[in-house]
């Protein structure tokens, strides 16, 4: 009995469902009413002033109407007003409506409001089922300060989604777009595209292919490569998710950023990124580029880490096997530290530097610059100094504990040596030829520099020296001075491989 009763019910709500979808449209009122009964039982009614119809609970007014019964269709003239549910009113000229398919097709000055937007077109079907209204002519939906134009639309008045295609051009008090197509949620004031898209707000310009924009929370999530141009800024990767309010965000794949006001661009798979205090977290691996007034420093590594203080100098950290490249010095480290405000690059644990044709070596190194300029180099514990020599097969040698180095106009002038320093310099001919070595300790030396090259040694204390006449053609090598000048960094290893154009 149970059963039964619960078929019974469940019996009676299809069918009230079914009967909804088959409900005869009503005749409410009409000022007058001319009935025609045609040969085969059909029954026409023809409609004129203040008419008004009924399917359920849309409402629909005309000045004049043709209903035809049995079909459950009728034809509307002259200020249109259909009203679905008191949340959805359409207006227009003209009107066509099935009443077994709940559907019309309404023309001439149409237009569609909802709680949220309001639409205007030529000609437009909707389907009272799903609750959809179809264009298939170039029009406009409104939403406050908002005007989306598109060749087609649909727009689901029941769940507040709007899809659009064809030359989409949305323009707002804040932002303007143009793309291919558009899903926009009123309710949400959410906009996901797909195509080509063109983004302007205030003064940042962005290219996508597909993405996101919630408006009003200023957030973009793009993909299949997005492009930013903002004053002094220019940012780009596969896929970007950046906070416009807050100017930060997170860029994969493919990443840049260049901040012409910071003076760097980074390239990296990934990047973490803020404008202001600058913000920088990157990942394996790392380009870096930094102007330094009329040099660049190319560098780089497997992280990198930027963060700016309060005075907007700011700290860069790249490590993990860094190289870096400048036109007077390059160098491979660890760890490369380098303070704005200091004007200090520290290099641990054991740097290995070249300027000209020496190279430097020690457990910890650091260079001060001044405007942007060499200054001066100090290096700490087993510090080592090799220098072509004119033939470039033997090298002059320097090793010690400290060294202090000055430099003048981004160029090695002079380095003093404390704590058991020792040397090794080599003789060479007018012709290139070897002749022999001095070879020398102290407990301190000062070394002078001219185009590249030892020109002058000063020793104190303690010196002890020999020379050595050239009986071997194999190179003699003070402790720990052997060098590696074929690690030396080019700035062509140091720039980003080049990826195609984003589309």
């Amino acid at each position: 009995m149970k059963k039964a009763i619960l078929f019974c019910v469940a019996l009676f709500f299809s069918t009230l469902h079914s009967g909804w979808s088959q409900t005869k449209v009503q005749i409410i009122r009409s000022d007058t009413t001319d009935f025609v009964k045609g040969n085969d039982g059909g029954q026409t009614y023809y409609l004129k002033g203040n008419v008004t119809l009924q399917q359920d609970v849309a409402l629909m007014y005309c000045d004049s109407a043709v209903l035809y019964r049995p079909q459950n269709t009728f034809e509307a003239y002259g200020n249109i007003r259909v009203r679905q549910a008191d949340t959805v009113l359409i207006t227009g000229e003209r009107l066509t409506y099935l009443g077994d398919q709940r559907t019309f097709t309404i023309s001439e000055q149409v237009v569609l409001k909802t709680p949220s937007s309001r639409l205007a077109t030529s000609v437009l079907k909707y389907d009272r089922n799903t609750s959809t209204a179809y264009y298939l002519t170039r029009s406009t939906l409104e939403r406050k300060d908002l005007r989306i134009t598109s060749d087609l639309g649909q727009y689901n008045t029941e769940y507040e989604l709007v899809r659009l295609r064809g030359n989409v051009v949305a323009i707002d008090s804040a932002f303007e777009m143009t793309t291919d197509t558009l899903l926009y949620y009123p309710n949400k004031n959410k906009y996901t595209f797909a195509g080509p898209t063109q983004f302007i707000k205030d003064s940042t310009l962005l290219f996508c292919s597909k993405g996101t924009y919630s408006a009003d929370v200023n957030l973009l999530e793009l993909f299949g490569g997005a492009q930013m141009l903002a004053p002094k800024r220019y940012i780009a990767a596969d896929s970007l998710y950046y906070s416009l309010n807050s100017e930060d965000g997170t860029l994969h794949g493919n990443a840049t950023v260049a901040d012409s006001s910071e003076g760097f661009v980074l390239r990296s798979d990934f990047i973490d990124y803020k404008k202001s205090p600058v913000f920088v977290d990157a990942f394996s691996p790392v380009f870096y580029e930094q102007s330094m007034e009329e040099d660049t420093i190319y560098a780089k590594g497997d992280t990198l880490v930027i963060r700016s203080s309060l005075d907007t100098s700011k700290t860069v950290h790249l490590f993990g096997q860094t190289s870096f490249f400048s036109e007077d010095f390059q160098g491979i480290s660890p760890h490369f530290l380098f303070g704005e405000a200091e004007e200090e690059l520290v290099l641990y644990p054991s740097p290995t530097l070249w300027s000209g044709n020496s190279e430097f070596g020690a457990d910890s190194t650091v260079l001060k610059l001044v405007n942007n300029e060499l200054d001066s180099l100090y290096m700490l514990a087993n510090v080592t100094i090799a220098t072509k020599t004119k033939d470039s097969l033997y090298f002059d040698q320097t090793t010690g504990n400290i060294l202090k180095g000055n430099f003048d106009e981004n160029s090695m002038k002079s380095v003093r040596i404390d704590g058991n320093a020792q040397a090794l310099l080599h003789n060479v001919s007018d012709d290139g030829a070897m002749e022999g070595s001095n070879k020398s300790s102290c407990s301190w030396m000062k070394i002078t520099f001219h185009e590249d090259a030892v020109e002058k040694i000063k020793m104190a204390r303690d010196v002890e020296a020999n020379y050595i006449p050239n009986k071997s053609s194999s190179p003699e090598w003070l402790p720990g001075c052997q060098t590696i000048f074929d690690q030396r960094p080019h700035k062509t290893s140091l720039l980003a491989p080049i990826v195609s154009d984003l589309e």
